[in-house]
């Protein structure tokens, strides 16, 4: 009997043992199971949660960069437009020196003043000007440029002129040449050069003789520099001769002018 209560006692004792054991075993065979199911997935979710911090720094990076670039992009835009302002302005006072020089030459009153506008009709070569009435200007004023006549002005108004150009094919300016002092019509034709007629058959005119207003009609006034004649040639009737005359003014190119109402007599 007392064998059976020590075998009994002995069995109480040792069972947990074997459970806690057997427990112990399974809970280690559990755990690398579980280790060996879930790593694959472990070193996945790791890859990709490394590959979206990559990303996110990489798109950081980007985004800097692309500000940095923006940032610079302006900044060369802004430089850009400085030295283009700079030549533009170094350009005008060229300009502006080459009108203030040529207006000392003038003793009496001329008004400056810039193009602002210019006709668009093509058989029609006139200019507008930011100075009008308010300012002094006024119809039949001679307009001229840093290199010579220009036209003269037709209209007024209080803050503005128009002034017709010595191409156009309506503008007529009695003309002189400077060697020989013989006297002609220098007429517009639409084109950049001006056709002299009415020139005495028996002048003495040649290839690059200087071309002069003769302030006859009381239009121009005398002595304003036209241009130089290109070519001499006889009329139809053999009566007369005629001139290609090559302005000094660039039409197309005009930005400030004088606006005046008399010349030195002599020029």
């Amino acid at each position: 009997m007392r064998q059976k209560r020590s075998f009994y006692f002995l069995a109480f004792a040792v069972l947990p043992l074997i459970f806690v054991l057997q427990a112990r075993e399974r809970s280690e065979i559990i755990h690398q199971v579980s280790l060996t199911v879930v790593r694959p997935f472990l070193l996945a979710s790791h890859a990709v949660s490394n590959t979206l911090l990559q990303t996110k720094e990489n798109l950081s990076d980007f985004w800097n960069l692309y500000q940095d670039h923006t940032k610079l992009t302006e900044r060369v835009e802004e430089l850009e437009r400085q030295v283009v302002d700079k030549v533009e302005l170094e350009k005008e006072n060229e300009r502006l020196k080459k009108l203030l020089d040529f207006k000392k030459e003038i003793p009496s009153k001329a008004i400056p003043a810039r193009v602002i506008g210019r006709d668009l009709a093509p058989w029609r070569r006139t200019i507008v000007l930011d100075k009008g009435s308010n300012h002094g200007v006024k119809s039949k004023m001679a307009v001229v440029s840093a290199q010579g006549l220009v036209g003269r002005v037709i209209e007024t108004a209080p803050y503005s002129a128009r002034v017709i150009l010595l191409p156009d094919p309506e503008s007529r300016v009695s003309a002189i040449l400077q060697e020989s002092r013989d006297v002609g019509l220098a007429e517009g034709n639409g084109a950049s050069w001006l056709r002299m007629t009415h020139v005495d058959r028996e002048a003495t005119v040649k290839v690059g003789d200087r071309v002069l207003s003769s302030g006859l009609g009381g239009v121009y006034p005398k002595g304003i520099p036209i241009g130089v004649v290109e070519m001499v040639g006889t009329e139809k009737n053999g009566l007369e001769l005629f001139l290609t005359v090559k302005p000094y003014a660039d039409f197309s190119k005009l930005e400030e002018v004088l606006c005046v109402t008399s010349f030195p007599q002599d020029f």
